[in-house]
C-alpha cells in the first residue's frame, strides 16, 4: 500500500501529525492512502495516481467539511473509500441519490499511536498534581463560562490561541502552545478533563449546509439549525482515556461520544456549569471513588490504535 502524507491544514498541536502512517508505506500503488487535511486539495498529487485500483482517504475533519458546502465534499469524489469520525456525516453521503464515493464510519479514524501513550498505562492517582484541564481555544461563549468554573480549582489552561477575546480570559492560560507531548504530560498529571463535542456555527454555515444534498438525513439536524450546533468527537476525549484521565462530557442532542465510550463506565455527564462544579469538588476530593472510571477508559481507548485502524483498512 502507497501511503501519502499531504501537510497543511491542521493546527499546530493536531494529533493528525502524529498518526506516522508512513511506517505502513511499501510503494505498492494497487492502493493508495491519503492521509491529512490537505489531500483533497492536492490535485497534482492525485492525479499520480488515478490508475489505482482503490484510493481511500482518512478523513478526520468531518463534520467540518459539510459545513463548508457541496464543493468540499465533490473533492472527495476521486476517492473510493473515506473513514471519517462522524456517524451522522457518513450516514448522509452514504444514503444520498448523489453518492460519490463510500463513506465508511468507525470510531477507530480517530486513533493516536501506541509508542506515544504507552507510557502513561502505569499513572496512579499519586501522579495527579492539578484537578481540572482543559485545553483548546475558545470558540464560542459557553467556553468563557467553563474556564470561571475550572478556575475556582487548582485547574490548567493550554492553548495555542495566539489571542483569547478579553485580558481576563487571557490571564486565565496556564500554558501556551507546548508540544503535544508536553500537552500529553500536563494531561496525565491532572485528575479531569472537560470537554464539549460540538461545532458551533455561523449563518453562514447554516447556508452551506443546507445545500448539501440528502442533508436532512443529518441526525437532528433541526436541532442545528435551531442552535446552530453540530456534534464532533474531539480528539481531547481519546486523549484523556489514553493518559488516564478522567472524561467530564457536556451532555448534548447527539453525545457522539457514545458511538466511543459508554458513560458512567467510562466518563461521566454534565449538564449545568453548577453541576460541573459541584462534581469536579466531589471527584478532586474523592478521587479514589471515580479511578475505576478511568482504568476502563485506558483500557478500552486501547481499540482505538493506529494498529487496529490500518488492519481495518487492509
Amino acid at each position: 500500500m502507497k501511503v501519502l502524507y499531504n501537510k497543511g491544514g491542521e493546527y499546530s498541536d493536531c494529533i493528525v501529525k502524529h498518526f506516522d502512517l508512513m511506517d505502513y508505506n511499501d510503494d505498492k500503488t494497487d492502493k493508495v492512502l491519503f492521509w491529512g487535511w490537505n489531500s483533497v486539495d492536492k490535485d497534482d498529487v492525485k492525479e499520480q495516481y488515478e490508475s489505482a485500483n482503490k484510493k481511500i482517504f482518512i478523513n478526520t475533519g468531518q463534520p467540518c467539511d459539510i459545513i463548508n458546502g457541496p464543493m468540499d465534499i465533490l473533492k472527495q469524489s476521486y476517492f473510493d473509500e473515506v473513514f471519517t469520525i462522524c456517524p451522522y456525516t457518513a450516514h448522509v453521503l452514504n444514503t444520498t441519490p448523489n453518492k460519490i464515493s463510500d463513506t465508511i464510519y468507525t470510531p477507530i479514524c480517530f486513533p493516536f499511536r501506541e509508542k506515544h501513550f504507552n507510557k502513561y498505562k502505569s499513572i496512579t492517582i499519586a501522579d495527579k498534581e492539578k484537578d481540572v484541564i482543559y485545553y483548546g481555544n475558545i470558540h464560542h461563549v459557553v467556553y468563557v463560562d467553563l474556564l470561571k468554573s475550572i478556575s475556582k480549582f487548582n485547574y490548567a489552561f493550554s492553548t495555542v490561541s495566539p489571542t483569547l477575546p478579553t485580558e481576563e480570559l487571557s490571564k486565565l492560560v496556564t500554558h501556551f502552545d507546548i508540544s503535544s507531548e508536553e500537552k500529553w504530560d500536563l494531561l496525565s498529571k491532572c485528575k479531569i478533563n472537560i470537554g464539549f463535542n460540538l461545532l458551533f456555527l455561523n449563518p453562514s454555515h447554516i447556508s452551506n449546509l443546507k445545500m448539501i444534498s440528502n442533508i436532512e438525513a443529518f441526525k437532528n439536524i433541526d436541532i442545528t439549525y435551531e442552535k446552530s450546533i453540530l456534534p464532533q468527537m474531539k480528539t481531547r476525549m481519546v486523549e484523556a482515556a489514553a493518559c488516564k484521565t478522567l472524561m467530564l462530557m457536556y451532555k448534548d442532542d447527539w453525545n457522539v461520544i457514545e458511538e466511543w465510550f459508554e458513560p458512567n463506565k467510562h466518563f461521566l455527564y454534565w449538564e449545568s456549569f453548577g453541576e460541573l462544579e459541584s462534581l469536579i469538588a466531589d471527584i478532586t476530593n474523592n478521587y479514589e471513588k471515580y479511578w475505576h472510571i478511568v482504568e476502563a477508559a485506558n483500557e478500552h481507548v486501547q481499540q482505538y490504535s493506529i494498529e487496529n485502524l490500518i488492519n481495518k483498512i487492509k
